[in-house]
């Protein structure tokens, strides 16, 4: 019995004599007795009576069958109706459509109020009786009796939903509060409808109409921050509580002759980064405004195109930089504003210190209110030191009205602005909250909550001291990121995961493999929503360091490894050679410490070059340590994950770098868990039990010394050029050490050692899928996936079949193709129970199980274990 959404009508149909019909009210005489004519003077006005009972038998009539047209243009099908109700059935797929035909007959504008349908909506599964015509079937069913009775109940003009409908329950549909009635002997109960807003994303859509208010009481700040030119002004706010609309406020208020807006870029380690990143932008501004961008002396041109190319150059000559580019320009000087200056790094603030002299830029530093003054900044004497609170109970209802563009009466205002802290950036995530929920609902010219319920709170309780110390919007940001699409969320965590501040090929290159859209999908949503905007073209930025900070906090801790990872060859691809240093980061927290020895090392040769001696010397500082760690094998804790990847992560790094990847990892721990010995992954006899182990030693762990690793010899020297060694027991060797190479990510061995098997002659299959592995882990895709099909669509046996279906399952699931892995499991599962190899259906459901989980899909991750620790049970001892 198929599952359909059923959607029922009730209107009034009038009488055509309403006066006199034995069916409605019988003659109160003899029982079985005609009823005699009306008298003459009864029938006064019947005509007109009749006349208007007609035309609104007409009217409903000509509605209802405008009802099914309509119906029918959206997919529908007639299945039942009677004097007064008539009902359509969807698919499940089609609750859109559905809401949408209920909600255009219940809004009739053409229609009297008293006079519109009543509407019940319900799902289940129906029962079909036959067909009546073209776009008539006859069904039966559960559903039926539920909408049916929620459409008697009704009011005119609702539309009523059953609290069981499955749209309700993931509250993708919007309801406006409850309705109960009795139809007959049942109560019933049903909830309405909002008719204007029916769908969850219409209603995320009003965020995109909240207004850029002033800056609102914040004026005695403006003035204290006026400092005379050459001078340092520091503006102490916590998160949230407006510091940088300040710093923009500031810049518009003294009209300085040029501006520079510093912040922080990346992982903050880049020498001169954020100031590279302030002139590019300060730049393409000139270029397409009014001003010109300064014309500096020839001397310092190339200067210029070095910092801009990422080069660096001294700190003297980047200060002199900065001292002609805001140079005074008649009566006004230049302004440099650095956000978050405790982030920003050291190299940049070193040449904005050595800028500031009398007569030069004025400096306004915004930090947090117990950040220590930057070192660079410290030589410095702070002219003033202006720190924001939370604004006045009057300036947050004015806030709440401002960014509501006047649509909220003054009640609602102090409703709302008590409900957050107050401070700018948490009210106005409450207000996004509220809106993306629900709670607040915004139609036309007017703002006012769902429910009467909505924005009043629960009663105040002890908060604990991390909430306390948390900033003020966490929370409400927190409730927004859960309501938010899983590939939009996972488009914010990659560009947190590269520092907040990124461009769109980053971000894209990044979330490469996770199934997650590109950026241009899905920008519009994410600027109409505020959780993004764009300081120049082809960049993103987040709209705050608080929604950065939920971001990464966001991540489950066994994931953030494998994000790192990616981040650390993204930055490696598209930065500079001192934006290596940022590379470096990512990969040390990622626990590669050979790949981020490698890249701090060649930063700090690039720092040093360009005579920065101090980044030079910590960069070269941090590689070092690096290698030594890596010598004694200490391996970050996050390193390893310690659950599912889930589709916010990157299931599968690819990359030539030296870290295992895990989905080449996935695929050998399914081989070594069904208990092969190289030479059966080929269909050779197996190895013996206690010959062939059953999963892979950890190539981080320091109590296992892997031959592929080892550095006092060639691997292949003890293999192919032993006197005692058949050469069955070679190719067997060698399928072990290329296995053990894979797990450790040396490609570059793996590629020798898989020429060896092939120039042997044995374990051809085994071969061409580690030649496939190969070319996954080095990026090509495509060709990776061209080999592991020709190795599944080949002529073999079942179990050959599973082994190889199952591997083309796994490098699909590394490149990002989920549907394909599911399909080729699936194949794979179905050709091991064919050959009845409990080790291959057990492999199948594992891997089942962490592409369940993987795509959030729980209840089946659950089912495929327990398919894989039955198929376990039931291997021999």
């Amino acid at each position: 019995m198929p599952e359909r959404i059923v959607v029922s009508f009730r209107g009034t149909a009038a009488l055509s004599q309403p006066d006199s019909t034995d069916a409605v009210a019988p003659w109160p005489g003899r029982r079985g007795a005609a009823r005699a004519p009306a008298p003459p003077s009864r029938q006064k006005g019947a005509a007109r009576a009749a006349g208007g009972a007609a035309r609104g038998e007409e009217s409903y009539l000509a509605r209802a069958l405008a009802l099914k047209k309509r119906a029918e243009a959206l997919g529908a099908t007639l299945c039942a109706w009677s004097a007064q109700t008539f009902s359509f059935e969807f698919t499940p797929d089609d609750v859109e459509e559905a809401v949408l035909l209920a909600a255009l007959a219940a809004e009739d504008a053409s229609v009297h109020p008293d006079a519109r349908f009543a509407v019940g909506i319900a799902q289940g599964e129906m029962t079909y009786v036959g067909e009546a015509g073209r776009f008539t079937a006859l069904s039966w069913g559960q559903p039926l009796l539920v909408a049916v009775m929620l459409a008697r109940v009704a009011l005119p003009g609702d539309v009523l939903l059953d609290p069981a409908l499955p749209g309700v329950i993931s509250g993708e549909l919007m309801t406006l509060g409850a309705h109960r009635g009795i139809d007959g002997a049942r109560r019933v109960r049903g909830l309405r409808l909002d008719a204007q807003q029916p769908l969850r994303r219409q209603v995320a859509e009003s965020v995109a109409r909240l207004c850029k208010p002033p800056l609102i009481g914040r004026d005695a700040e403006l003035a204290e921050l006026a400092v005379p030119p050459g001078s340092l002004a520091i503006v102490r706010a916590e998160p949230g509580a407006g510091g940088t609309r300040l710093l923009l406020e500031l810049e518009r208020l003294l009209a300085p002759s040029r501006s520079l807006f510093v912040a922080p870029i990346g992982a903050s380690r880049e020498p001169f980064g954020a100031l590279r990143r302030a002139l590019a932008r300060a730049a393409l501004r000139a270029d397409k405004g009014r001003a010109r961008a300064p014309v500096l002396p020839d001397r310092l041109k190339p200067a210029l195109a070095r910092l801009l190319a990422g080069e660096g150059v001294e700190p003297r000559i980047a200060a002199e930089v900065l001292a002609v580019w805001l140079a005074p320009s008649d009566v006004r000087v230049g302004l440099l504003a650095v956000d978050d200056a405790s982030e920003v790094d050291a190299a940049s603030l070193d040449a904005i210190a050595l800028a500031l002299s009398p007569g030069g830029p004025r400096a306004v530093a915004r930090l947090g209110r117990s950040d220590p003054l930057p070192a660079p900044l410290t030589a410095l004497t702070p002219a003033a030191t202006v720190t924001l609170g939370p604004l006045p109970a009057p300036g947050a209802q004015d806030l709440v009205r401002r960014l509501l563009d006047g649509c909220i009466d003054e009640a609602g205002a102090r409703r709302w602005a008590a409900r957050a802290p107050a401070f700018p950036l948490a009210v106005r995530e409450l207000l996004c909250e509220a809106l993306e929920s629900g709670a607040l609902r915004w139609i036309g010219r007017s703002v006012g909550p769902r429910r009467r319920s909505a924005g009043r709170g629960r009663p105040p309780r002890t908060m604990t001291g991390a909430e306390l110390a948390a900033p003020p919007a966490l929370r409400s940001i927190e409730g927004r990121l859960r309501l938010l699409a899983i590939g939009q969320r996972t488009v914010l965590t990659a560009l947190a995961t590269l520092g907040g501040d990124a461009s769109d090929a980053a971000i894209d290159a990044l979330c490469d493999g996770t199934g997650a859209p590109k950026v241009a999908a899905v920008q519009a949503a994410l600027l109409g929503a505020g959780w993004v905007f764009r300081p120049e073209p082809g960049w993103l930025r987040l709209s705050s360091r608080t929604l950065r900070d939920a971001l990464l906090a966001g991540v489950p801790p066994g994931e953030r490894a494998a994000w790192h990872l990616a981040a650390a060859r993204v930055v490696e691809d598209h930065a500079s050679v001192l934006g290596l240093a940022d590379a470096a980061w990512h990969a040390a927290k990622a626990g590669d410490r050979r790949s981020a020895a490698d890249l701090a090392g060649r930063a700090g040769r690039a720092a040093g070059d360009a005579l920065l001696e101090g980044a030079a010397a910590e960069l070269l500082a941090f590689a070092d340590e690096q290698e030594t760690a890596r010598d004694h094998r200490d391996v970050a804790p996050d390193s390893s994950s310690s659950q599912p990847p889930t589709y916010r992560t990157p299931i599968e790094v690819v990359g030539d770098a030296p870290e295992p990847q895990r989905a080449a990892r996935s695929a050998l721990a399914a081989e070594g868990e069904r208990g092969e010995g190289a030479g059966d992954v080929a269909g050779a006899p197996a190895a013996q039990p206690d010959e062939a182990p059953s999963d892979f030693p950890d190539a981080t762990s320091p109590d296992v010394a892997l031959p592929c690793g080892d550095a006092s010899g060639d691997p292949l020297a003890k293999t192919t050029e032993s006197p005692v060694l058949s050469m069955n027991d070679i190719a067997v060797r060698l399928a072990e050490l290329a296995k053990q190479a894979l797990v450790q990510g040396d490609l570059r061995t793996l590629e020798r050692l898989v020429g060896e098997l092939r120039r042997t002659g044995e374990h051809l299959e085994l071969a061409e899928r580690m030649t496939g592995l190969i070319s996954l882990g080095r990026g090509a895709k495509e060709e990776a996936l061209r080999r592991f099909r020709i190795a599944a669509e080949a002529d073999a046996s079942p179990s050959q079949r599973a082994r190889a279906l199952l591997a083309y399952g796994v490098a699909l699931a590394a490149a990002g193709r989920t549907e394909g892995a599911l399909l080729e499991a699936l194949s794979a599962l179905a050709r091991a129970r064919e050959a009845e190899d409990l080790h291959g259906e057990q492999a199948c459901a594992q891997f089942l199980a962490q592409l369940a989980a993987a795509t959030g899909h729980e209840g089946a991750a659950r089912a495929w274990a327990q398919v894989a620790r039955l198929a376990g049970a039931e291997l021999p001892s």
